[in-house]
């Protein structure tokens, strides 16, 4: 067992990720199928629940695939990826939109079990933010692996409210406080998949390095073609780190990359990052919200350096 342990943590991120998402995949299969042949027999609800969970299992499938084989084009798995997320989505909202019109059994539990769901959904979120963060600078799967597990958390969380619900609240409200958000959470999960349709074409990993050169003097009114060194300011936020292009220049030649620099967080004191955990409760949806906002502001940030270079008398050579 020691051996298995020490084996694990010598490996890299991307292998640990890849490990996690097969064993997961395996272990949700078998309880899907579970719920699938139980529904057969009892209830006809818990093989709706299983066939959108057999849908976002496929999306991850093909992430993993995406990983180790290359016998697709991106382009192609990636709409693969998408597919299965989106039906995924349909079925959940199609779900959900059903238990405003028929009412749905609730099970009997304690609060016990409400307790301690709570605290492994929540924990399961905390772990997919986590993941999230840790493959903003990593490639297309991984990132993608890793949205797809942070849509499985929020049903999760979903779930948790279900359950909270069911022990406090009157029956109306359950009902339509549940339907209702199960219908945000499904749209949610639709977005995710048109973000990560778009993904290749609109982040900037796997697109740092551009290389412009020279053909037009005249037009030039961004670059001073003496100096060594160049930045070009992209995207400003002082708060999650601005984007810029640094690159070196050589007889008419740009080389460079586009780069982060470092966010608040990194900057900060260590005695500030404790008082920002303190009241992480409140920071963390103000900064969720504040980074989707840059999220928009640095949508396809090589394009738009492209189209800044060309104004300025510099054609793409590489990138």
């Amino acid at each position: 067992m020691r051996k298995l342990f020490r084996k694990y943590r010598a490996m890299k991120f991307e292998q640990k990720t890849v490990l996690i998402t097969v064993i997961g995949l395996c272990f949700s299969f078998a309880l899907a199928c579970a719920k699938l042949i139980i529904g057969l027999f009892t209830d006809y609800e818990l093989c709706l629940v299983a066939v959108y969970t057999f849908f976002i299992l496929l999306a991850k499938t093909e992430c993993v695939l995406g990983i180790k084989k290359n016998n697709l084009t991106i382009r192609q798995r990636n709409f693969m990826i998408v597919l299965f997320l989106f039906i995924s989505s349909v079925f959940y909202v199609c779900f959900m939109i059903r238990s405003l019109f028929i009412e749905l059994q609730a099970m009997v539990i304690g609060l016990r079990y409400v307790v301690v769901l709570a605290f492994l959904s929540f924990m399961d979120l905390g772990f997919a933010i986590a993941g999230l963060i840790r493959t903003k600078s990593k490639t297309h799967y991984y990132h993608s692996i890793k949205i797809i597990n942070f849509c499985v958390a929020l049903i999760a969380i979903l779930t948790t409210q279900i359950s909270i619900l069911g022990v406090t609240a009157e029956e109306n409200e359950v009902r339509y406080a549940n339907a209702y958000t199960g219908i945000c959470v499904g749209i949610f999960i639709a977005l995710c998949a048109l973000y990560i349709l778009f993904a290749p074409k609109i982040r900037v990993v796997g697109r740092e390095h551009n290389v412009f050169t020279i053909n037009d003097n005249f037009k030039n009114k961004l670059v001073n073609l003496t100096e060594e060194t160049l930045e070009i300011p992209l995207c400003k936020s002082s708060i999650y780190g601005s984007y810029i292009y640094r690159a070196h220049v050589n007889d008419g030649m740009v080389d460079g990359s586009i780069e982060r620099n470092k966010s608040l967080w990194k900057r900060m004191h260590f005695i500030w990052k404790i008082l920002c955990c303190i009241l992480s409760e409140i920071l963390i949806f103000v900064w969720l919200i504040g980074r989707l906002i840059l999220l928009f502001r640095s949508i396809n940030l090589p394009r738009r350096l492209e189209r800044k270079m060309k104004i300025n008398g510099f054609e793409k050579v590489k990138g």
